[in-house]
């Protein structure tokens, strides 16, 4: 990353934007490390907002030359919302040119080998790893279209995170790609490959990608965008991690620093995502969980981090959107409940058998979420996957849990 302390000093002029590189080495870094990736983090404060355009002009000192590079930027991060996490104040900007011709230009003005992926042909670049790159994604398949949204990408292939299905290894797919700020989309067939579940319910797809050679170009476009947006984006990441005082005052802070943006908070092998825009909480998820029962289960964590971006990532709003006062009190009303049923006398891997005789007597009295809960116990469900597939708070699924339980209607098993 750029800094003005560095030998690449970043200057702001009325136009372009000046980066100046006076050293070999952080030249070499500067590109492999994000220029090939099509991004840059620029420290200059200004009024610059998501889209706008900017030119920069690389000024190599190291060997007198210049190169103007047409940009946009994708986030800035003013002092303010910099003091709120680990961040350094500026811009985060993507480059309009491809990779491979930003590096052509490159080499020819300053007469070094910058040789990288970026350098392989068409078919050669179809093998390069996945990157992490975040999309909106509609997986079509014979029982049904499904919502979610990417881990990485690559040429071959993408991991898709599905909240609500599970779609088995070999089923034929149409996978429709959009970027979630900017309107452009890619329609491609797919296979499955593998799948597994994640922590909060989630299904993880692994999906190769079929494409005849005349989309190759298409392809790559579309996805070198989506990587390039990406590496822009978490260029300007502000980040930290969460401590004893939990999630509540890095929610509150964000929230009253920020108009809008997305709040990524992990925990394990967890993740969780806040959407927030103008003081209104408008969308929570972990997992399939989604709602002030996601953000409940967030308010528990006592360690972790946290990152924020700008953009919403929304996947689907909330039907009631609420107020962060209103969000964070629900949230902690359910949190206060939940330590009530000491979660840990019922560990997630819990499983039951029904008595029948019992559940045969006692179904005309029970609750809905009762009910719902024998239901799902009946099928095989540990209390993981009950509470993640029942949209009532955890409490009341404890509590449920423990009412079937005391009347013998649920044995435990193991």
């Amino acid at each position: 990353m750029v800094s003005t302390s560095n030998p690449a000093r970043a200057a702001q002029t009325s136009s372009p934007v000046v980066l100046r590189f006076e050293n070999l080495e952080e030249f070499r870094d500067e590109f492999h490390e994000n220029l090939s990736k099509g991004a840059i983090f620029l420290p200059i404060l200004g009024p610059y907002s998501p889209s706008d355009p900017i030119e920069l002009s690389l000024d190599l000192a190291i060997c007198g030359q210049s190169i103007a590079v047409s940009c946009e930027v994708v986030a800035a991060i003013d002092e303010s919302l910099a003091a709120v996490g680990s961040a350094t104040p500026g811009i985060s900007v993507r480059v309009l040119e491809s990779t491979a011709d930003l590096r052509e230009r490159l080499e020819t003005a300053s007469g070094m080998k910058l040789g990288d992926s970026s350098t392989t042909t068409r078919s050669e670049r179809r093998q390069v790893a996945r990157a992490r790159a975040d999309s909106d994604v509609m997986v079509e398949t014979p029982a049904g279209d499904f919502a979610g949204t990417t881990a990485n990408v690559c040429f071959t292939g993408v991991l898709v995170m599905l909240p609500m299905a599970s779609i088995p290894t070999g089923t034929a797919v149409r996978v429709h790609l959009s970027n979630p700020v900017v309107e452009l989309d890619l329609s491609v067939d797919g296979k499955v490959v593998h799948s597994h579940r994640c922590d909060g319910g989630a299904m993880a797809h692994g999906i190769q990608l079929h494409y005849p050679a005349e989309r190759i170009d298409e392809v790559m476009a579309f996805i070198e965008f989506l990587q390039s947006f990406d590496r822009a984006r978490r260029l300007a990441t502000v980040s930290g991690e969460l401590d004893h005082a939990g999630l509540a005052p890095i929610l509150d802070m964000f929230v009253n620093t920020a108009p809008a943006g997305t709040l990524t908070v992990s925990n394990g092998e967890q993740e969780g995502k806040i959407v927030f825009s103008e003081n209104y909480i408008i969308r929570s998820a972990l997992g399939m969980v989604t709602g002030m029962k996601a953000l409940s289960r967030m308010f528990r964590w006592q360690a972790g981090r946290f990152e924020f971006h700008h953009d919403l990532q929304l996947a689907g709003a909330e039907p009631d959107p609420q107020t962060l006062d209103a969000a964070l009190m629900i949230a902690s009303i359910q949190l206060d409940e939940m330590a009530r049923f000491g979660e840990d006398s019922l560990p997630p891997g819990q499983s039951f058998r029904v008595a029948p005789e019992a559940a045969r007597e006692a179904r005309a009295t029970l609750t809905e979420v009762e009910t719902e809960v024998l239901d799902c116990a009946a099928e095989g469900f540990a209390v993981g996957a009950i509470a993640d597939v029942i949209s009532a708070p955890d409490s009341e699924i404890y509590k449920a849990l423990a009412v079937l339980l005391d009347r013998g209607v649920l044995e435990r098993q193991g």
